[in-house]
C-alpha cells in the first residue's frame, strides 16, 4: 500500500477542472469547478502558472463547507455567500452558472457567451439549497461530538491518530474547537475521504492522488468506477491529510499569536487609562489649587475684607482704651484700700483686708477667664467684664465687702445678686441659687449665694464683677 502525504499528492492529469479562487475564513483556495473545457495533455507540459492554480486544491483538501458547487457541501452545512472564479480558455458565463446550479445573473460580470482567459468571475451563492449526503464507504460511520469531546479524543477512542481522523473530515476549520451535536466521519480504515465533485470520476480521483486502485476497489466495495456518482464520498486508503493537519497548526499557531496580541493591546490600553486618569487627578487637584488661590486674591481687596479690617482695628482701639481705664482702676483701688497689698496673697473668704479691701468670695475656685479675656464665642462678642472662678455646683459665695443687696435673683447673669458697697457696685452672678434679699445689709463674708450654672453659662462657676463710678474693673488689681 503506498501511505502518500496529501502534501506531495498532486494530480498526474487534471482533466475536467479549471481553476478557481474562494475567499472564505481568511484564506486564498484554488478550486475546481465542473462544467469546464478539457485541458489536454501532459501536466508537465502545461504553464507553470496554471499548474500550481491546480495543486491547493489538492493539497489542502478543501473543507466541505467552503466549496463552490452545491453537491459538494454536507448536509447541515452552509455554503459561502460568493465564489471567485478564474475562467480558463474556452469557459462561458452559461457553463460556470450551470455548474453552480445559479441563475447567470448569479455572475457578476454576466456574460453568457465566451470568457477571456483569466477573466476573475464573481459568482453568487445566496439561496442556493443545500444538498442532500451522499454515500459513505463500506464501514464509515458518523460520530455525533458530545459534550465535553475534543478532537484528540475522539480520534483515541475510535482507534485513529488525529491527522488520520482529519484526513476524513476535511470540513474541519480548528484542531481545537468540537461543538456539540457537531458530525466526524469515521473510516473503516485509515485514508483520505473525498466528495466525488461534478466532473469528476472515481479513476481520476484514484489516479490524481496516486491511489492504489485495488486497495480502493476494495475499501469502497465496488467492482466497477461507474458505481459511485457526484455527491458520494470516496475512501482512498494509504492517503494522509498531512498537508491540511499543518494548515490547521498554523492557523491555531496564528490564532493564539493574535489572541496573545490581543491581550497585550488590551493591557497596554488599561496602562494608558490609568496614566490619564492619575493625570487628570493631578490636573484636578491643581486647578482647586489654583481655584482657592485665585478665590484668595479676591478677597484681598473685597469690601468684605476691609470690613473686617475696619471691625479688627476698632476692637484694638477699645482694647487700649479698655487697658489704660483698668490702670486707671487700680489706681484708684489702692488710694481707696489705704494700704499696699501683696501681689499673689491669697487670703480667707471671711476675713477682712485692712483698710476696707475686697475679700475672695469662693474660699476654693479656679480662675478659668480673666477680665476682658475673649476666649468663648460669648466673650467674642461681648467684652467680659470681670473673673470667672469655677467651683463645684452648690458651693457657698460669701460677700467681698459690706454693703446693702440692690438686686437678689434673675438678671442679666443668671441668678445674680447686686450689692452697693458706696464706693463700688459688686456683682455676683450664674448663681445656683440666693440667700439674700433686696434691702438687706450684709457684712463681709456673709453667704450671698451658692455656685450654679444659670444664665449664659458653659459649667459652674461665679462670675465676679466691680464696678467702680458706673464702669467695670479689673477686680484681681482690688482682690488680695
Amino acid at each position: 500500500m503506498i501511505r502518500a502525504s496529501l502534501a506531495a499528492a498532486v494530480p498526474s492529469a487534471p482533466r475536467t477542472t479549471s481553476s478557481v479562487l474562494l475567499l472564505s475564513l481568511g484564506l486564498l483556495f484554488a478550486l475546481p469547478h465542473s462544467q469546464a473545457s478539457p485541458v489536454q495533455g501532459n501536466p508537465a507540459q502545461m504553464p507553470q502558472s496554471l499548474l500550481e492554480s491546480r495543486l491547493p486544491a489538492v493539497v489542502l483538501g478543501l473543507p466541505a463547507q467552503i466549496t463552490l458547487n452545491r453537491s459538494e457541501a454536507v448536509s447541515g452545512e452552509a455554503l459561502p455567500s460568493a465564489a471567485l472564479v478564474l475562467a480558463r480558455s474556452g469557459d462561458t458565463g452559461q457553463e460556470i452558472a450551470d455548474s453552480y446550479d445559479v441563475p447567470l445573473s448569479a455572475l457578476s460580470p454576466s456574460q453568457p457567451g465566451t470568457l477571456p482567459w483569466g477573466a476573475v468571475i464573481r459568482v453568487s451563492l445566496q439561496g442556493a439549497a443545500q444538498p442532500a449526503e451522499g454515500r459513505l464507504p463500506p464501514g464509515a460511520k458518523v460520530y455525533t461530538a458530545r459534550s465535553g469531546d475534543t478532537l484528540a479524543g475522539v480520534a483515541y477512542r475510535q482507534g485513529l491518530s488525529v491527522t488520520e481522523l482529519l484526513s476524513a473530515n476535511l470540513s474541519r476549520q480548528t484542531l481545537d474547537k468540537l461543538a456539540v451535536g457537531e458530525r466526524l466521519f469515521v473510516p473503516s480504515q485509515p485514508g483520505l475521504m473525498v466528495r466525488i465533485k461534478p466532473g469528476e470520476t472515481v479513476q481520476g480521483l484514484v489516479e490524481s492522488y496516486r491511489a492504489d486502485a485495488p486497495q480502493v476497489a476494495l475499501a469502497n466495495g465496488i467492482g466497477l468506477p461507474n458505481e459511485l456518482g457526484v455527491g458520494d464520498y470516496l475512501l482512498l486508503p494509504g492517503v494522509l491529510a498531512t498537508g491540511f493537519q499543518r494548515e490547521l497548526l498554523a492557523r491555531r499557531e496564528r490564532q493564539q499569536e493574535a489572541a496573545r496580541l490581543v491581550g497585550v493591546q488590551r493591557q497596554y490600553e488599561r496602562y494608558q487609562a490609568y496614566v490619564q486618569q492619575v493625570q487628570d487627578s493631578r490636573l484636578r487637584r491643581q486647578y482647586a489649587l489654583q481655584a482657592q488661590y485665585d478665590r484668595f486674591l479676591a478677597y484681598q481687596n473685597s469690601p468684605a475684607r476691609q470690613k473686617l479690617i475696619a471691625r479688627y482695628e476698632a476692637q484694638a482701639r477699645y482694647d487700649a482704651a479698655q487697658q489704660t481705664q483698668q490702670a486707671q482702676a487700680r489706681a484708684q483701688a489702692k488710694v481707696l484700700a489705704g494700704v499696699p497689698r501683696g501681689v499673689g496673697s491669697v487670703r480667707s473668704a471671711s476675713a477682712a483686708s485692712e483698710g476696707g479691701g475686697l475679700s475672695w468670695p469662693l474660699r476654693s475656685y479656679r480662675i478659668t477667664s480673666r477680665f476682658g479675656e475673649a476666649d468663648i464665642e460669648f466673650h467674642r462678642q461681648y467684652f467680659h467684664g470681670g473673673v470667672d472662678l469655677a467651683a463645684p455646683y452648690g458651693t457657698p459665695i460669701y460677700a467681698a465687702a459690706a454693703g446693702t443687696i440692690t438686686q437678689s435673683g434673675p438678671g442679666d447673669y443668671g441668678n445674680n445678686v447686686y450689692t452697693d458697697t458706696g464706693d463700688a457696685l459688686i456683682i455676683y452672678g450664674h448663681m445656683s441659687r440666693t440667700a439674700v434679699s433686696v434691702g438687706q445689709t450684709v457684712t463681709r463674708g456673709e453667704v450671698l449665694g451658692y455656685v450654679g450654672c444659670s444664665g449664659m453659662c458653659t459649667g459652674p462657676h461665679l462670675h465676679f464683677e466691680v464696678r467702680l463710678n458706673g464702669s467695670a474693673v479689673d477686680p484681681l488689681g482690688l482682690l488680695p
